[in-house]
């Protein structure tokens, strides 16, 4: 039997000592390196969710990702404003056949600045025509009006009622039951239809400029380039039809002195509500509509009125509301129209001076000029692209 080697026991004495001294440093230390690196991502853990809380990308839904930053684009010189064009008919016209209105629900009111863009009448865009009184001086003489200031009589004559197209290009009028188109540039009139009667209904062109509204043996749409006239439906009972600039929808007037909005091909329209704030006043003739049908230009008559008269607008009626819109305009009004795209030209009056104005759809005041005084004495008939 072996002897135990002396040297052999002390160093497993030693190494009883030794290892587990190590095993305990070493695991000692494993765990503070643990506990760094989890320390290390709590805090970056943190920091991210206060940064998302910061940029707000925590609202975004499940699965979506945030859109990839975009350089700024760089801001242009300044030039002079266009006319704004009307707003989608897809998105703000009226169904035909159900009646049912949903335009003019987010327009945009009139902005409580009236400063202009524009004090040149030469940065007026389109053309305004005016219209003289037929027991005058003026003898019923159409008169147009161009951005350089120039004015030239277009029509002159006996005529019962006009209207001007879409475009300025032509002038459809009564006279002794026919209706006649004219060039504004020629004066060599065309007979498109007889039998005809204007006090009811002046002729109102299509948006297109290729249609008539009239009234014969009943109020209906004559295609100017055939001589077809389409009789309204039955339950569109009233006068002083007006289209919308999109086309889709009519402005026209009651027997009671109200209005009524209708989808060009529906079967009855929708009455607009009681307006307010006219200090008994009523609507009883539609002046001129916007492009979607949601504003029409009215004269603003007695209540009781049984025959009211063509006359300038002198507010802006909302169809849907009923409210009578209130204009950034200094004076008295004497006159607004739309144009097809749904800009507005308004005639002001003061201290015997007039004033034109013209607003963008959005109410955007693009010009504000003095009128020549040589179209003082003449009414305010349309105004054009």
């Amino acid at each position: 039997m072996t002897s135990p080697n002396p040297l052999h026991e002390e160093l497993r004495e030693l190494a009883d000592v030794v290892v587990p001294a190590d095993l305990y440093e070493r695991s000692l230390i494993r765990s503070r390196r643990i506990g760094r690196r989890e320390a290390a991502i709590g805090t970056t853990a943190a920091v991210l969710a206060l940064a998302l809380l910061g940029s707000g990308l925590w609202r975004l839904p499940k699965g979506a990702e945030p859109a990839p930053p975009t350089a700024a684009a760089p801001v242009g010189p300044s030039a002079s404003a266009p006319v704004i064009p009307a707003a989608s008919a897809a998105a703000t016209s009226q169904g035909g056949e159900t009646g049912n209105r949903s335009f003019g629900a987010h327009r945009p009111r009139p902005h409580s600045s009236s400063s202009p863009r524009s004090t040149a009448l030469g940065d007026l865009p389109g053309q305004i025509f005016y219209a003289g009184d037929d027991e005058g001086e003026d003898d019923g003489r159409l008169v147009r009006l161009t951005g350089t200031g120039e004015s030239s009589t277009v029509l002159s004559g006996a005529y019962s009622s006009a209207g001007v197209s879409p475009d300025g290009s032509r002038i459809a009028y009564v006279n002794d039951g026919a209706l006649m188109v004219v060039d504004t540039d020629g004066d060599d009139p065309r007979q498109v239809y007889a039998g005809t009667t204007s006090g009811a209904q002046p002729p109102a062109w299509s948006p297109e400029g290729g249609r008539l509204l009239i009234d014969a043996a009943e109020p209906g749409v004559l295609d100017v380039a055939t001589g077809r006239l389409d009789p309204l439906s039955e339950g569109l009972d009233g006068r002083h039809f007006r289209w919308s600039g999109d086309g889709t929808t009519l402005v026209y007037a009651t027997s009671d002195c109200g209005l009524e909005v209708a989808g060009t091909t529906a079967d009855s329209g929708t009455p607009v509500p009681d307006q307010s704030g006219t200090d008994g006043r009523a609507a009883c003739v539609p002046v001129s509509v916007d492009a979607t049908g949601s504003l029409v230009s009215v004269q603003l008559e007695p209540a009781a009125a049984t025959e009211p008269a063509e006359a300038p607008a002198d507010a802006i009626l909302d169809t849907v509301t009923g409210d009578i819109v209130d204009l950034p305009v200094t004076g008295k009004i004497i006159g607004a129209v739309f144009d097809p795209d749904g800009n507005l030209l308004v005639r002001s009056q003061k201290r015997g001076k007039n004033r034109l104005w013209l607003f963008a759809p959005d109410f955007t005041l693009l010009v504000q000029a003095r009128e020549p005084s040589a179209l003082r004495g003449l009414d305010l008939l349309a105004y054009t692209r």
